[in-house]
């Protein structure tokens, strides 16, 4: 791409040098309105019944609101005025965030109907002299390049961005007309690379689904493609060979939880500290010294996290922990339970005020049962497949990676004048 004939320094650490013919301004001169926004109160079945959108709403990755399960709130007149939002409207999240999604994010109001959005949230209307488009991009740009980071307190675990500052931190700023060139090259190119991200996604998606069918055929029929099969009575195993035995969870291992919570952990503990997420966390103690499989019981990922593991290690209070295994070994187990027990929760029985996994949904757990000898063949098997689909699994991911940092890249060169769009 061309780049402009003449630059000047804009004194901004992360935007470096700008167009010289670029005008120095500050983000809240190119705004018409500025507001944080309201959550009144449970939805009544009245006029004043409204849609609020949250932080939750935000489709970050293509800069507009998700619409397809909109939160109504009941909000009076009073509170709402100066809050209805319009085409043309920018949504900061302003508090909430987190390590992973830190407070900042900025999507593009694109609901057709009457609505507003929470007090966790703030917006802005961009003044006829400005590109809406355009602004949107700086401040992914700045979001990006961690400029948001600077201007945040946190309190009890809550991110709160200060956002009077934010907003008035100095932009450099094209023409309307430029701005506008800008804007339209960026939703060509960066609809182009989230085609390809997308296409990316649906890859992994594929590839981890056809990961978990090869390891439960195998876990369910074996490796023999001419044994003699039998029904086993369950819809969703369907058929076994003849010789396999089918025996319920509670007769094939010991069953406990921990007694740790997570706030015990310890950053670079010596042991290793199972929670109820797929990240391992670090502790000073351990409560358990052998081969286990650990299950979340609760929260987003109960019956759906698992670990294996073996040797010293502590483990959350609504962690399961399968132990002291008979009439099967660890490992086939845990194949066996990682990427079946998904049917249980899929019946629907998991569901309370939280995902929840019951001690009879555990102990009644129908397992699929071979010979020891067999066991071993079908987790060697498993092993070899497996590191196979997560090879392919990790090149499609740093795919996914590499694009979303090429987005960013060309997202903050345009808007800071690196790149001259024609």
């Amino acid at each position: 791409m061309d780049i402009y004939e003449e630059y000047k320094d804009s004194g901004i650490d992360w935007v470096g040098k700008v167009p010289a013919s670029w005008k120095r301004s500050r983000i809240k001169f190119l705004l018409s309105h500025s507001s944080a926004g309201v959550w009144g109160e449970d939805e009544k079945g009245n006029k004043d019944d409204i849609v609020c959108f949250r932080a939750a709403d935000f489709d970050y990755s293509h800069g507009c609101l998700k619409l397809d399960n909109n939160t109504v709130r009941n909000i009076q007149p009073k509170q709402l005025e100066g809050r209805v939002l319009h085409k043309r409207d920018l949504l900061i999240e302003k508090s909430g965030g987190g390590d992973a999604t830190p407070v900042g994010r900025i999507v593009r109001f694109n609901y057709d109907g009457i609505a507003t959005c929470s007090n966790f949230m703030h917006f802005i209307s961009v003044n006829k002299n400005n590109d809406d488009n355009y602004l949107f991009y700086y401040f992914y740009a700045m979001y990006a390049n961690n400029v948001n980071v600077l201007y945040f307190n946190q309190t009890t675990g809550i991110q709160n961005l200060k956002v009077s500052e934010y907003l008035g931190q100095i932009i450099f700023i094209p023409s309307l007309k430029e701005q506008s060139s800008i804007s339209s090259y960026l939703d060509k190119k960066c609809s182009e690379i989230d085609n390809v991200i997308s296409a990316q996604q649906k890859r992994i998606a594929l590839l981890q689904e056809l990961k978990q069918s090869v390891i439960t055929h195998a876990v369910t029929k074996g490796l023999d493609p001419n044994v003699e099969m039998k029904d086993s009575g369950v819809e969703w195993i369907g058929k076994v060979p003849t010789h396999w035995e089918l025996i319920r969870t509670r007769y094939l291992c010991n069953l406990c939880t921990g007694n740790k919570d997570t706030i015990n952990r310890v950053d670079d503990g010596k042991y290793p500290f199972y929670v109820r997420s797929p990240k391992v966390e670090r502790i000073n103690t351990y409560s358990f010294d052998g081969e286990a499989i650990l299950m979340a019981g609760d929260g987003v990922g109960a019956g759906k996290v698992f670990h294996y593991a073996k040797g010293k290690f502590d483990y959350h209070q609504r962690v399961y922990n399968f132990h002291n295994f008979k009439r099967v070994i660890g490992k086939f187990f845990f194949h066996y339970i990682a990427n079946n027990f998904r049917y249980i929760i899929e019946e629907g029985g998991a569901k309370n005020t939280v995902d929840s996994v019951r001690l009879y949904m555990i102990q009644n757990f129908l397992m699929t049962v071979p010979t020891i000898e067999e066991q071993y063949k079908i987790c060697e098997y498993i092993e070899q497949k497996e590191m196979a689909f997560d090879t392919a699994i990790s090149k499609a991911q740093h795919q996914v990676e590499l694009l979303q940092e090429y987005k960013q890249s060309l997202i903050t060169e345009v808007v800071t004048g690196k790149r001259k769009v024609s």
